[in-house]
């Protein structure tokens, strides 16, 4: 299975982007992190964005602080 399924089936993370209204899910793959934003249409989740990152605990933070992210799970 990719990290796309992966990351969208079983996310290790998930948060809800206010800003553009898009799902953020995250999952580590080995020392990086899989960052996804999708939206949901039609029972089908279309894929916005994907990109990894090691710097995933500044761009949470980042986000969380200027209220842009909301943390679902």
């Amino acid at each position: 299975m990719s990290h796309v399924h992966q990351t969208l089936r079983t996310p290790d993370e998930l948060y809800e982007d206010v800003e553009h209204g898009t799902m953020i899910a995250i999952r580590k793959v080995n020392d990086k992190f899989v960052i996804l934003a999708y939206r949901e249409e039609e029972e089908v989740a279309k894929v916005i964005t994907l990109y990894y990152t090691s710097k995933f605990d500044r761009l949470v933070r980042s986000k969380m602080v200027r209220g842009a992210w909301k943390k679902i799970m």
